[in-house]
């Protein structure tokens, strides 16, 4: 059966990839998909087109070849009256829409349609997504990023989305890809709106996206044709001159147009530049019918719609007459005219050259037929169900986001394979911060594999250089600001001297967010590793960390040449940890379920039911939900983060004592159906505990009394006794119970006396007690040769990387990283923060197998990771596979104790309220602490699911709200509910 289980788990696991994987590529692009070159010459739509063209009046036809725009930034209501006059009086053929919302959008298009007695053409510039545009959308990366991504398909997908998105708005038409190749660092517009320098590299991205759109019916406008890559002037304030011969143009700028036009590019847009040494007319290319008459359509044989730049920019301030550029742009072969300047005037200037020049009725024919066939392919005549707006970012969509942005991640530097980092058991980390921005995502997401120092470097080099010469390694973040395309990033001086000796000092690993061409300011000699990751996004921030500790991989290259790295250059990087942080539809959860956790939780807080909260779930090594919630306590002063410890309490067994006892099985020190006077010395006091079973004791069957208030016994009229406790610490008081309180050691052995003399209980049943575990720790003890609290550090959290699981936190943290748990007033007289809540644990030093260690989700969840993955943490066995499973079953389930071996297990008895929610698999298995904490395992679909908590004892043990109102099971309720399988 256990070989049936676990194939059907695999099975399960392979399925949930593989429908992901599908997920991402669920089109393929094929030579023969349906694209505009079939759509010119498609004999249904052409046919319809030609009826409805013999109905239009010459003004009717004219009219359908301006674009007009749409709307904008702080416009009134005078502005989209007169929109509305231009289209009603004119019968303008479409719209350009510029900023804006979705929802508004779609209200302007909505009424703007009803003006016009034939859907309009609709179209924006979303070169890398509406984001370019809009506000409430999903944002991608710019082009310059998407160029460092090698998987086409991915570029593909991208041209899907965001064709699914337009057409969701009723957009028909959008003005990219930018195939315009980026070989000037001097180039003031395009730079990183292309998507790099080397004209394959741009031929094969833009071709991809371009694939992408066309397939969802979205036609593509390839821009700016000749090739505005080359340029060092705006054009959309004065007219750049291009001095390229034909030899030039066709060896370089024309390339992506001409493998977009071969392949069924609908589009083409038409820059505003001179070009001398091509049309001798010393004219803007967009008024040169040689350039797009002669060579676009007839040479290069493209036969789809041709569109003027927008004709109000400053490129064509030179020509003043009313009507006068629109007409220009016309006569040349432009099929639509983009944001005329004077309609009115621009169309009596054509209309009468229309009549005193016959031929020209062709053209216009012509345009005006393409551009209705257009409208009819893309759904303009449709009737369009608008999406809502929120939906314009789902979970598909956001995956999509980090696959592009995890694959443009490119590694560029790697001396002696310091990337990834493996070895991090004893690595001291700093970060230093430089730049005009933040890195608070890189910094917390390092920070979440290892406790990382932080630092930003200011004006005094000198003593920050000195602070980080304790550090085995700096991970430098260049944060550079990256609101617009066009920011351009400085290095100061400041900061490159500083990186220079930074790197000749320490081990340092340059990551930089920001324009490749802020490498040609950083040191080229010393530094060990060094990341270009493009953009300082959260999300770029968040997977650089992850690809520095090796969660993820690298395969990008960078798209443009620097002083220092040419284009196309990029190390490859595997992937090596598992610990990885996604989306929960990778790992086949649902983002919007989850969210009703968060819905909870706030409530609870609200109500009083705890101050706050962490709460981890991680799927096949994955961490897919990761929040901190409210605040320490409930004076709300100091807010929970991802990194604060709570103390687990009774978890502590099977995070400490299970894998002790699963080791000391595996190497038959110790037996668990032994009796425990085996292992115990010689003692008459102990004469009804010495037959007791270890396995019996591990799983609460042993008869032994619940719980012992031990500190009740040093109390005379419940004052501490002065002989037992001291307020300082010296030779015989050296056992710290809490702060200014401390333990005469002597008395440990009364403490066990107690046990021994205590009579164990009538009925052998399933009765939970510790006190087992306090008898064993000695033992252990004298077994593993070394304390407890050591060996595990040493033998089971620094090797997995979980150095936020700890006893006695105070010795390694902060008192702010911990959250307090109980005002003990019954013994300590204090509130306890940063020692055991556990009052018997804490009369032995705050370490017992049964309670005492502190930890955040993360890190807990990494241990727990360890029995999902039969005891391996990448490639070291840490504890013995055959063990886990023994200790996790249930071996006295025939007697009525769901009971694992130290391990708790979901209750076999649906009347009783157990530790878990009813949709569990009988196979999980885990354990909840007193304090308010749950950790739990389901190997069924390989789920791990954390949650810490001080609600169930601040202020007090009186606060029963947390089990009352079940919080913890409801949340993992949610958890299961949001498993799409």
């Amino acid at each position: 059966m256990k070989n049936l289980f676990s194939l059907l788990r695999y099975i399960l696991k392979f399925s949930i990839i593989l429908s992901v994987c599908m997920l991402l590529s669920s089109f393929q692009r094929h030579q023969d998909i349906y694209m505009p070159d079939t759509l010119y010459n498609n004999d249904a739509i052409e046919l319809w087109a030609d009826n409805l063209l013999e109905t239009l009046s010459l003004e009717e036809k004219i009219g359908q070849l301006f674009m007009i725009a749409a709307n904008g930034k702080n416009l009134g209501s005078d502005y989209y009256n007169k929109v509305d006059s231009l289209i009603t009086n004119y019968k303008v053929g479409g719209v350009i829409f510029f900023q804006s919302g979705p929802q508004d959008l779609i209200n302007t298009l909505n009424r703007y349609n009803k003006q016009s007695s034939i859907p309009l053409l609709t179209s924006i510039d979303a070169e890398w997504g509406l984001s370019m545009r809009l506000d409430s959308v999903q944002h991608f990366p710019w082009m310059m990023t998407l160029g460092a991504v090698q998987d086409l398909d991915l570029i593909y997908n991208f041209g899907l989305e965001v064709a699914r998105q337009l057409k969701s708005l009723g957009v028909h038409m959008n003005f990219a890809p930018v195939v315009d190749v980026n070989n000037n660092p001097n180039n003031p517009i395009i730079d990183r709106r292309a998507f790099g320098s080397n004209v394959d590299l741009v031929a094969l991205q833009g071709l991809a996206y371009m694939q992408g759109m066309q397939a969802n019916n979205i036609l593509s406008c390839a821009k700016h044709f000749p090739g505005h890559g080359d340029t060092d002037v705006d054009s959309h304030k004065k007219l750049p001159v291009l001095y390229h011969d034909r030899h030039r143009l066709d060896s370089l700028e024309f390339v992506p147009f001409n493998h977009l036009i071969n392949n069924g590019l609908g589009a083409i847009m038409i820059a505003h530049m001179n070009l001398p040494l091509i049309d001798t007319m010393n004219q803007p290319s967009s008024f040169s019918s040689y350039l797009i008459q002669d060579i676009l359509k007839n040479e290069l044989n493209f036969n789809g719609l041709v569109v003027s730049d927008a004709l109000n920019m400053g490129a064509l301030s030179n020509y003043t007459d009313p009507g006068e550029i629109e007409l220009n742009a016309f006569l040349a072969g432009n099929d639509i005219l983009l944001c005329p300047d004077n309609l009115s005037e621009a169309i009596a200037l054509i209309k009468a050259e229309i009549r005193s020049n016959p031929v020209l009725m062709n053209q216009l024919n012509q345009s005006c037929k393409n551009i209705l066939m257009v409208k009819k392919w893309t759904g303009a005549f449709d009737k369009l169900q608008h999406i809502k707006p929120s939906d314009l970012i789902n979970e598909y969509s956001e995956f999509l986001n980090k696959k592009l942005c995890e694959k443009s991640l490119t590694v560029l530097v790697n001396q002696n394979n310091v990337l990834p980092l493996l070895d991090i058991n004893k690595l001291k980390v700093a970060y230093v911060g430089i730049g005009d921005s933040e890195g608070d995502a890189f910094y917390d997401r390092l920070n979440h594999y290892i406790p990382i120092s932080r630092y930003t470097h200011s004006s005094n080099s000198e003593i920050l250089l000195n602070n980080l010469k304790q550090y085995d390694l700096a991970i430098v973040g260049a944060h550079y600001k990256d609101d617009n395309f066009w920011d351009k990033h400085i290095v100061s001086v400041q900061d490159s001297l500083f990186l220079d000796k930074l790197s000749a000092q320490n081990k340092t690993i340059l990551t930089v967010f920001g324009h490749p061409k802020l490498l040609n300011s950083f040191p080229s000699n010393n530094i060990d590793g060094q990341i270009l990751s493009y953009q300082n996004s959260d999300l770029l921030q968040d997977l650089t960390a992850q690809l520095i500790f090796g969660s993820i991989g690298a395969s990008g290259r960078i798209p443009v040449s620097t002083n220092h790295f040419f284009e196309g250059e990029g190390i490859n990087i595997a992937s090596v940890r598992n610990l990885e942080f996604v989306l929960p539809v990778e790992v086949g959860l649902s983002k919007d379920s989850l969210a009703q956790i968060d819905s909870l939780v706030q409530m609870s807080i609200q109500d009083g039911v705890m101050p706050g909260c962490q709460i981890v779930v991680s799927r096949y090594g994955k961490i897919l939900y990761n929040k901190a919630f409210g605040f320490h306590s409930y004076t709300a002063i100091e807010p929970v983060t991802e990194t604060d410890l709570y103390d687990i309490a009774s978890i502590t067994k099977i995070t400490a004592a299970a894998p002790i006892f699963m080791q000391l099985t595996d190497n038959n020190s110790i037996k668990l159906h032994k009796k425990i006077k085996k292992y115990l010395s010689a003692s008459t006091a102990y004469a009804d505990k010495k037959n007791l079973k270890i396995i019996d004791i591990f799983t609460h069957q042993a008869q032994l009394f619940p719980w012992i208030p031990f500190w009740k016994s040093f109390q005379d009229d419940k004052v501490l006794n002065p002989l037992i406790f001291s307020q300082s610490k010296s030779p015989d008081y050296n056992i710290k119970v809490a702060g200014n309180l401390f333990f005469n050691q002597s008395y440990i052995d009364t403490i066990y006396k107690i046990i021994l003399e205590t009579p164990l209980l009538k009925k052998k049943e399933y009765k939970y007690s510790d006190l087992g575990f306090y008898l064993l720790q000695p033992v252990v003890e004298d077994m593993l040769g070394v304390k407890i609290d050591k060996y595990v550090c040493e033998e089971l959290y620094q090797p997995i990387g979980a150095h936020r699981i700890t006893y006695n936190p105070l010795d390694k943290f902060s008192l702010s990283s911990i959250v307090p748990t109980e005002n003990d007033v019954s013994f300590r007289g204090q509130l306890i923060q940063g020692y055991v809540h556990d009052q018997g644990a804490s009369l032995f030093g705050g370490v017992g197998l049964h309670a005492g260690l502190f930890s955040n989700a993360i890190d807990l969840a990494k241990f727990m990771h360890l029995y999902l993955n039969n005891g391996r943490h990448m490639n070291h066995q840490i504890l013995p596979k055959r063990r886990i499973n023994q200790f996790t079953s249930s071996p006295f389930d025939y007697n009525n104790n769901r009971r694992g071996i130290i391990f708790d297990k979901p209750s076999i008895d649906p009347s009783e309220s157990g530790p878990t929610c009813d949709s569990i698999s009988l196979s999980s298995f885990g354990h909840s602490g007193f304090t308010g904490t749950l950790a739990w395992i389901d190997p069924e679909i390989d789920l791990v699911y954390i949650f810490l908590s001080n609600g169930r004892v601040f202020p007090n043990g009186n606060n029963t709200k947390l089990i009352d109102r079940n919080v913890r099971t409801d949340v993992q309720a949610i958890i299961y509910n949001s498993i799409k399988e």
